[in-house]
């Protein structure tokens, strides 16, 4: 997938820098530093008062090399009329730490992601610097992803998905468009995307614990060896579950050795009782561990999306402090959705999250799929009505202006690329789309024939329960 990034014709870079090299200079961007890539992509801004701009955040490293593992200092700023004013002065600048973020992104695709962490002026460790701040109208904090669509040619899956998560759920991810330039150079749309973690501004748990070690936290599953604080579940050990389990709140240097006990603790209790033989029973079974809304919420967000990975890898659940408090789950990663996962073609006409950790056994009781059902019913005459994600998808698309042409122009040569192209033995084909329209449409087609899938087949789980 990776391909050296041409952008328009010498001859007529030539002819640019010798007509008005100040100019040019001001008015265009070179694609990103990355070692794969060889020649630079060249992007002309384009004139065109009637479009409002994205606004324009811009990463300077003062010439070091952004790692994945370290990060370094570095500096942002924010430009909030866009790339057309990106010489006026910042509205907010700021140190940060800096580095690349993503597992199978980072490794396979040409367009990098970035972990941000505000700092405040100063000489010190990065950690004793850190500082809260609102980005683009989002909630302060310190911690921020600069997420980059690259395998989604249609750039929305994420912020639509996030932004129906925020109305139905407790909390999801927050999200903005803007277009980026590092040292400089211009690397097109992003999405700015709040973290999953514990902060006033984000998930709001309890920021302190007992003596005993009862305390908040964040559970994270994801690909062993990937996270740090790692601990054994009662599913992991018992062969009910797959895929390593972390602590992601409290941090690992912060934890204290009751709180990971106790941490350990609640969550076999819950775990024990999952897969026990009174799992449904309302008083000892899970019932009394979770918030079955959050986990069926969970569950139709993401079969709607046909996400494989949910509760598999970049899975969440929180608690916070309190007896009557109850596990949670927190949404993460939409960028596969919609048969847009390139190692293999997602089918309409199947269950992808039913059968995954926890959710197998949840999906035995015939109190949650009867709340699965009713949820999902509720949805459809609201926010995932057809009429209700055709314009959620139209309004996203829409809102980004000319930044689409300027990204475009870089990274435009994804859509000759095979990246999703498949030609099955059994006679299924999957075709890449050809330019951001057609998959605008492709997303759309997806969507509603997956939704109008479920409306049929939702109840086909009831066929899983054992009461």
């Amino acid at each position: 997938m990776k391909r050296v990034v041409f952008g328009v014709a010498l001859a007529v870079v030539v002819v640019c820098v010798a007509a008005c090299a100040e100019s040019f200079a001001a008015s265009i961007g070179l694609i990103g530093d990355k070692e794969q890539l060889g020649e630079a992509a060249v992007v002309e801004e384009k004139e065109s008062a009637e479009s409002d701009e994205l606004p324009l955040i811009k990463l300077s490293t003062n010439g070091q090399q952004i790692q994945k593992e370290t990060s370094i200092v570095a500096e942002l700023s924010i430009v909030d009329s866009g790339m057309k004013a990106n010489r006026e002065e910042p509205s907010l600048v700021s140190d940060i730490a800096l580095k690349y973020r993503g597992n199978s992104s980072y490794l396979t695709f040409d367009k990098f992601s970035y972990r941000v962490t505000l700092l405040r002026d100063g000489e010190d460790g990065t950690e004793s610097r850190k500082r809260d701040e609102s980005l683009l109208g989002m909630a302060e904090d310190s911690e921020w992803v600069l997420y980059g669509p690259f395998l989604d040619r249609s750039l929305v899956r994420n912020r639509v998905m996030y932004g129906i998560c925020r109305e139905i759920m407790d909390w999801a991810p927050d999200t903005r468009w803007c277009e980026l330039m590092v040292d400089d150079v211009y690397q097109g749309i992003y999405l700015l995307v709040e973290p999953v973690r514990n902060s006033v501004g984000r998930l709001g748990l309890a920021e302190f614990g007992l003596l005993s070690g009862e305390t908040a936290y964040i559970i994270k599953r994801d690909r062993p060896g990937t996270e740090t604080n790692v601990i054994e579940t009662y599913g992991n050990a018992n062969g009910y579950t797959s895929q390593e389990v972390s602590i992601a709140y409290p941090s690992e240097g912060n934890i204290t050795d009751e709180q990971r006990s106790w941490i350990v603790s609640d969550f076999t209790q819950f775990e024990t009782a999952l897969y026990g033989d009174s799992f449904a029973d309302s008083d000892v079974g899970y019932a009394a561990y979770i918030d079955i809304g959050s986990f069926v919420d969970y569950l139709l967000v993401n079969e709607f999306a046909m996400i494989t990975d949910a509760s598999h890898l970049s899975t969440y659940v929180y608690k916070d402090l309190g007896g009557d408090e109850k596990l949670k789950m927190c949404v993460w990663d939409f960028n596969n959705g919609f048969d847009n996962y390139p190692w293999d073609i997602k089918l309409i006409d199947e269950f992808y999250v039913a059968d995954g950790n926890w959710y197998n056994r949840l999906v035995q009781d015939r109190a949650f799929v009867d709340a699965v059902c009713e949820r999902w019913t509720e949805l459809r005459g609201s926010v995932l009505s057809n009429d209700a994600i055709v314009e959620r998808i139209d309004l996203e698309f829409g809102s980004l202006g000319d930044a689409l042409a300027r990204n475009t122009e870089v990274w435009g040569y994804t859509y000759h690329e095979s990246l999703l192209n498949m030609h099955e033995k059994d006679g299924r084909t999957r075709d890449d789309p050809s330019s951001p329209e057609e998959a605008i449409a492709m997303l759309k087609d997806t969507a509603l024939a997956r939704a109008a899938w479920m409306d049929e087949h939702l109840d086909d789980l009831y066929a899983q329960c054992i009461n």
